[in-house]
């Protein structure tokens, strides 16, 4: 009995065939993004106990039980693992600064901003913790690590710029995603020892108190 007498259209059998294809591709992926993850918990933990310098990648690769070639194609290098997050933080970055409606006041921006941005550092919390005490005890890491809130900035800015309809940041929205920085910095310092508030809190705390300062 031919398809068309079964009620099968011709060639539907073989439009299944990228669907599944793509689905068998969409399972790889998640396995490998499981297996970096593990590999990236294995280095981050090596780091925390032995520090940075001291641990080479042959190292890591026997704990995790993967070929050196893998972990290069992974991360590139030791940096690379630590780094991980760079890309996603700073496109991050750029979304968050459309955050704010530019017809209400800057004060009202800015506050939104920065709710905004707690949120997002809150939400990371339990990732950029992992790497806190690593890239502290290096000078070289944490001299990355500014660079990338350096950028992070830039990013910010850019994002404020576009929703504020401004060819390039100006002063005044450089100036603005800098006080959002410096309000997260204080935000975040004051939630390591304040567990019992949300870092939304505590930087909403913080921005009050830079507003009454300034009058």
């Amino acid at each position: 009995m031919g398809d068309d007498a079964r009620g099968i259209s011709p060639g539907l059998e073989d439009s299944a065939l990228p669907r599944a294809a793509a689905h068998d591709r969409l399972g790889r992926s998640a396995k490998r993004d499981e297996a970096r993850r593990k590999v990236e918990a294995v280095a981050l933990a090596l780091f925390a106990q032995r520090g940075f310098d001291e641990v080479k990648v042959e190292q890591i690769c026997a704990e995790a039980a993967i070929a050196p070639a893998t972990f290069y194609r992974y991360f590139g290098s030791k940096e690379g693992v630590v780094f991980d997050y760079e890309e996603s933080f700073l496109a991050a970055a750029g979304d968050l600064g459309t955050s704010v409606d530019p017809a209400q006041p800057v004060t009202e921006q800015l506050r939104v901003l920065v709710r905004s941005c707690a949120l997002f550092f809150q939400e990371q919390s339990e990732m950029l913790a992992m790497r806190d005490d690593i890239v502290r005890a290096n000078a070289g890491l944490l001299q990355r690590t500014f660079a990338i809130q350096r950028a992070f900035e830039d990013r910010l800015a850019s994002g404020l710029a576009f929703r504020r309809h401004e060819a390039v940041p100006s002063p005044a929205t450089l100036l603005d995603a800098a006080v959002c920085l410096v309000v997260l910095r204080v935000g975040v310092r004051a939630w390591r020892s304040r567990e019992d508030l949300t870092l939304p809190a505590l930087t909403e705390e913080t921005y009050a108190s830079l507003r009454d300062r300034l009058g």
